[in-house]
Protein backbone atom coordinates (compact mmCIF):
# COMPACT_ATOMS: atom_id res chain seq x y z
CA UNK A 1 0.00 0.00 0.00
CA UNK A 2 2.72 2.33 0.50
CA UNK A 3 4.13 1.88 -3.21
CA UNK A 4 1.11 2.51 -3.89
CA UNK A 5 0.46 5.82 -2.58
CA UNK A 6 3.77 6.66 -3.32
CA UNK A 7 3.36 6.09 -6.73
CA UNK A 8 -0.28 8.07 -6.87
CA UNK A 9 1.45 11.19 -5.42
CA UNK A 10 4.78 11.06 -7.91
CA UNK A 11 2.23 10.56 -10.54
CA UNK A 12 0.12 13.43 -9.47
CA UNK A 13 2.78 15.81 -8.83
CA UNK A 14 4.58 15.24 -11.82
CA UNK A 15 1.81 15.59 -14.15
CA UNK A 16 0.19 18.66 -12.23
CA UNK A 17 3.11 20.86 -10.91
CA UNK A 18 2.45 23.58 -14.39
CA UNK A 19 -1.42 23.61 -12.78
CA UNK A 20 0.17 24.59 -9.79
CA UNK A 21 1.41 27.74 -11.62
CA UNK A 22 -2.08 28.32 -13.60
CA UNK A 23 -3.68 27.90 -10.42
CA UNK A 24 -1.58 30.61 -8.81
CA UNK A 25 -2.65 32.56 -11.73
CA UNK A 26 -6.34 32.13 -11.34
CA UNK A 27 -6.24 33.43 -7.93
CA UNK A 28 -4.93 36.83 -8.64
CA UNK A 29 -7.88 36.60 -11.73
CA UNK A 30 -10.88 36.18 -8.65
CA UNK A 31 -13.96 38.66 -8.99
CA UNK A 32 -17.24 38.74 -7.81
CA UNK A 33 -17.79 36.18 -11.21
CA UNK A 34 -14.96 34.17 -10.85
CA UNK A 35 -14.35 33.11 -7.14
CA UNK A 36 -12.30 30.68 -5.53
CA UNK A 37 -14.85 28.26 -5.30
CA UNK A 38 -15.09 28.00 -8.89
CA UNK A 39 -11.18 27.76 -8.91
CA UNK A 40 -11.23 24.18 -6.53
CA UNK A 41 -14.72 22.96 -8.47
CA UNK A 42 -13.19 23.48 -11.66
CA UNK A 43 -9.97 21.76 -10.64
CA UNK A 44 -11.70 18.84 -9.41
CA UNK A 45 -13.76 18.65 -12.65
CA UNK A 46 -10.63 18.83 -14.67
CA UNK A 47 -8.77 16.29 -13.03
CA UNK A 48 -12.06 13.62 -12.72
CA UNK A 49 -12.32 14.14 -16.43
CA UNK A 50 -8.84 13.35 -16.93
CA UNK A 51 -9.25 10.02 -14.86
CA UNK A 52 -12.32 8.94 -16.46
CA UNK A 53 -10.30 9.33 -19.86
CA UNK A 54 -7.41 7.54 -18.52
CA UNK A 55 -9.18 4.74 -16.82
CA UNK A 56 -11.12 4.33 -20.34
CA UNK A 57 -8.11 4.33 -21.97
CA UNK A 58 -6.53 1.99 -19.84
CA UNK A 59 -9.35 -0.70 -20.29
CA UNK A 60 -7.51 -1.54 -23.47
CA UNK A 61 -5.01 -3.36 -21.49
CA UNK A 62 -7.81 -6.05 -20.77
CA UNK A 63 -7.39 -6.63 -24.28
CA UNK A 64 -3.55 -5.90 -25.19
CA UNK A 65 -0.68 -7.81 -22.41
CA UNK A 66 0.30 -5.64 -19.81
CA UNK A 67 3.78 -5.88 -21.31
CA UNK A 68 2.89 -3.84 -23.89
CA UNK A 69 0.70 -1.27 -22.82
CA UNK A 70 3.81 -0.75 -20.45
CA UNK A 71 5.66 0.77 -23.42
CA UNK A 72 3.54 3.92 -22.71
CA UNK A 73 5.98 4.19 -19.96
CA UNK A 74 8.01 5.92 -22.57
CA UNK A 75 6.01 9.08 -22.59
CA UNK A 76 6.56 10.23 -19.06
CA UNK A 77 10.25 9.33 -19.82
CA UNK A 78 10.44 11.56 -23.29
CA UNK A 79 8.74 13.98 -22.10
CA UNK A 80 10.94 14.41 -19.04
CA UNK A 81 13.98 14.28 -21.39
CA UNK A 82 12.94 17.09 -23.47
CA UNK A 83 11.66 19.14 -20.70
CA UNK A 84 15.44 19.19 -19.67
CA UNK A 85 16.52 19.49 -23.12
CA UNK A 86 14.23 23.08 -23.32
CA UNK A 87 15.53 23.93 -19.95
CA UNK A 88 19.12 24.22 -21.24
CA UNK A 89 17.91 25.61 -24.22
CA UNK A 90 16.13 28.10 -22.60
CA UNK A 91 18.32 28.68 -19.53
CA UNK A 92 20.46 31.72 -20.79
CA UNK A 93 17.45 33.76 -22.33
CA UNK A 94 15.03 35.68 -20.99
CA UNK A 95 11.78 34.02 -20.91
CA UNK A 96 8.62 36.23 -22.37
CA UNK A 97 5.90 36.24 -19.61
CA UNK A 98 2.60 34.70 -20.41
CA UNK A 99 -0.18 36.11 -19.91
CA UNK A 100 -2.94 33.47 -19.08
CA UNK A 101 -6.91 34.35 -20.24
CA UNK A 102 -9.81 33.11 -18.76
CA UNK A 103 -11.66 31.54 -21.82
CA UNK A 104 -14.74 32.81 -22.49
CA UNK A 105 -17.75 30.51 -23.25
CA UNK A 106 -21.34 31.25 -24.45
CA UNK A 107 -23.83 29.61 -22.27
CA UNK A 108 -24.71 26.13 -22.51
CA UNK A 109 -26.44 23.34 -20.55
CA UNK A 110 -23.28 22.23 -19.36
CA UNK A 111 -21.85 25.73 -17.64
CA UNK A 112 -25.71 26.06 -16.58
CA UNK A 113 -25.42 23.01 -14.68
CA UNK A 114 -21.68 23.82 -13.16
CA UNK A 115 -21.18 27.52 -13.70
CA UNK A 116 -19.24 29.16 -16.66
CA UNK A 117 -16.83 30.18 -14.09
CA UNK A 118 -16.34 26.68 -13.04
CA UNK A 119 -16.19 25.27 -16.52
CA UNK A 120 -13.49 27.58 -17.87
CA UNK A 121 -11.33 26.69 -14.94
CA UNK A 122 -11.91 23.55 -15.85
CA UNK A 123 -11.31 23.59 -19.77
CA UNK A 124 -7.73 24.94 -18.80
CA UNK A 125 -6.92 21.99 -16.41
CA UNK A 126 -8.00 19.22 -19.57
CA UNK A 127 -6.50 21.49 -21.98
CA UNK A 128 -3.47 20.85 -20.26
CA UNK A 129 -3.88 17.00 -19.30
CA UNK A 130 -2.35 15.44 -22.11
CA UNK A 131 0.71 14.42 -20.45
CA UNK A 132 -1.74 13.37 -17.11
CA UNK A 133 -3.83 10.75 -19.60
CA UNK A 134 -0.07 9.24 -21.01
CA UNK A 135 1.26 8.60 -17.59
CA UNK A 136 -2.49 7.40 -15.98
CA UNK A 137 -3.23 4.73 -18.20
CA UNK A 138 -0.21 2.61 -18.05
CA UNK A 139 0.01 3.58 -14.72
CA UNK A 140 -3.91 2.12 -13.90
CA UNK A 141 -2.84 -0.71 -16.44
CA UNK A 142 -0.60 -2.42 -13.83
CA UNK A 143 -3.21 -1.64 -10.53
CA UNK A 144 -5.09 -3.77 -9.15
CA UNK A 145 -8.97 -2.61 -8.21
CA UNK A 146 -7.82 -1.97 -4.81
CA UNK A 147 -4.88 -0.21 -5.44
CA UNK A 148 -7.15 1.87 -8.46
CA UNK A 149 -9.14 3.07 -5.49
CA UNK A 150 -6.93 4.17 -3.39
CA UNK A 151 -4.99 6.16 -6.08
CA UNK A 152 -7.86 7.79 -7.19
CA UNK A 153 -8.74 8.60 -3.81
CA UNK A 154 -4.87 9.69 -3.12
CA UNK A 155 -5.94 12.02 -6.63
CA UNK A 156 -8.72 13.58 -5.39
CA UNK A 157 -7.25 14.50 -1.75
CA UNK A 158 -4.34 15.76 -3.97
CA UNK A 159 -6.40 18.28 -5.86
CA UNK A 160 -7.73 20.09 -2.81
CA UNK A 161 -4.22 20.15 -1.68
CA UNK A 162 -2.82 21.80 -4.47
CA UNK A 163 -5.65 24.19 -4.96
CA UNK A 164 -4.55 25.30 -1.18
CA UNK A 165 -1.13 25.82 -2.33
CA UNK A 166 -1.40 27.52 -5.11
CA UNK A 167 -3.61 29.77 -3.12
CA UNK A 168 -1.06 30.25 -0.94
CA UNK A 169 1.92 30.51 -2.77
CA UNK A 170 0.12 33.41 -5.11
CA UNK A 171 0.33 35.15 -1.41
CA UNK A 172 4.16 34.98 -0.99
CA UNK A 173 5.74 35.64 -4.35
CA UNK A 174 9.29 34.72 -2.71
CA UNK A 175 7.75 30.75 -2.26
CA UNK A 176 6.34 31.00 -5.68
CA UNK A 177 10.06 32.73 -6.87
CA UNK A 178 11.86 29.65 -5.51
CA UNK A 179 9.74 27.06 -6.54
CA UNK A 180 10.19 27.92 -10.38
CA UNK A 181 13.63 28.05 -10.08
CA UNK A 182 13.64 24.50 -9.15
CA UNK A 183 10.61 23.26 -11.06
CA UNK A 184 12.62 23.04 -14.66
CA UNK A 185 14.68 20.20 -12.99
CA UNK A 186 12.57 18.35 -10.80
CA UNK A 187 9.62 18.03 -12.51
CA UNK A 188 11.73 16.58 -15.73
CA UNK A 189 13.56 14.00 -12.93
CA UNK A 190 10.56 12.97 -11.38
CA UNK A 191 8.27 12.20 -14.44
CA UNK A 192 11.41 10.05 -16.36
CA UNK A 193 11.54 8.48 -12.93
CA UNK A 194 7.80 7.43 -12.82
CA UNK A 195 8.30 6.04 -17.13
CA UNK A 196 11.15 3.63 -15.80
CA UNK A 197 8.55 2.82 -12.45
CA UNK A 198 6.26 1.51 -15.39
CA UNK A 199 8.83 -0.08 -17.18
CA UNK A 200 9.81 -2.69 -14.93
CA UNK A 201 6.41 -2.95 -12.94
CA UNK A 202 4.77 -3.94 -16.56
CA UNK A 203 8.07 -5.95 -17.54
CA UNK A 204 8.39 -3.97 -20.58
CA UNK A 205 12.15 -3.64 -20.62
CA UNK A 206 12.33 -7.60 -20.78
CA UNK A 207 10.98 -7.40 -24.21
CA UNK A 208 14.40 -4.92 -25.61
CA UNK A 209 16.95 -6.52 -23.21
Amino acid sequence: MIETIITAILAFASTNVDDLFILMILFTLTSDTFRKKNILAGQYLGIITLVVISLIGSLIGIIIPTVYIGFLGFFPIYLGIMKLITFFKRKDENEQEEVLEIPQRNKSILSSLVGASTLSAASITIANGADNIGIYIPLFVNLSIIDLVITIGIFMLLVFIWVKAAEYLARHPALKETLAKYNHILFPIILIGLGIYILVESKSYSLVL
